[in-house]
């Protein structure tokens, strides 16, 4: 087992895990939702930037309800399904707790435009609006004793048809779960995604989050978007690692894509 070694790696800003949506993009190495609205609205023969602005604004609001309904919980499911009372939904308290944080979006820019129009971006922290559902899939875990092995692990995912999601699931070639959320403490999990995405491993975001000594791994299929499979050697190899199950349970897992 071979482990990287993060120190020798230098410290610069790589361009984070970006997919292009309706008006504006996630960005899943920051679990982001970025939107943008623009109003050239005018009001009798002069513009008015007030009235702009409340118009970029009203424009804003449906937006970023349409696009956060579409962002991928796991592999089967966006977050309009867990909306729904629908088999396949959220329980009914959590499916008012996601209604209420649909709402919970802000402003984080409006811009002024030299032709007279406003731009205005918005913003929903995508883990922060989505937690309630995260922290029901977590079952209780003992938290598992120091011992010798990696501090993380790494999967690298690029060369594959896979597409970022809140809650990615890993299994072996027998569907035996790896990577869940379930998997993760729940304490864990109020402050952090189960995993990250980055498109580089010499990201310092990766090197953050996966440790000093992780495991680097190469997925060997996606059968569909945000499920990721192992090969049988790698495999047996991290169900027989208590390091792995550890680094799991902390959140300290990264996977590498392509956007």
């Amino acid at each position: 087992m071979t482990f990287a070694m993060w120190w020798i790696l230098p410290a610069l800003a790589i361009d984070p895990v970006v997919e292009a949506v309706e008006s504006g993009q996630i960005d899943w190495t920051h679990m982001r939702l970025e939107i943008t609205a623009r109003s050239d609205r005018t009001v009798g023969a002069w513009k008015n930037v007030r009235v702009q602005e409340q118009d970029a604004l009203d424009r804003l609001k449906p937006l970023i309800d349409d696009a956060a309904r579409r962002v991928r919980f796991d592999s089967a499911r966006q977050a309009d399904d867990l909306l729904s009372s629908d088999e396949g939904g959220a329980p009914a308290n959590i499916i008012r707790r996601l209604d209420d944080g649909l709402g919970s979006w802000r402003v984080r820019e409006t811009r002024y435009l030299s032709n007279g129009g406003v731009e205005m971006d918005g913003v929903l922290e995508i883990h922060r609006w989505l937690r309630p559902m995260l922290l029901s899939l977590s079952k209780p875990r003992e938290r598992g004793s120091p011992k010798e092995g990696p501090t993380g692990v790494l999967i690298d995912a690029r060369h594959l048809d896979f597409r970022p999601c809140l809650a990615p699931e890993v299994r072996s070639p027998d569907d035996t779960p790896l990577v869940h959320p379930s998997m993760v403490q729940a304490e864990i999990l109020r402050s952090k995604t189960p995993v990250i995405y980055v498109r580089d491993p010499a990201d310092p975001i990766a090197a953050n989050r996966a440790g000093p000594h992780p495991i680097f791994l190469t997925a060997e299929s996606s059968q569909r978007d945000c499920l990721l499979y192992m090969s049988p050697s790698d495999s047996q190899l991290l169900k027989n690692s208590a390091g792995f199950s550890n680094a799991v349970a902390a959140a300290k897992v990264v996977i590498v894509v392509t956007p």
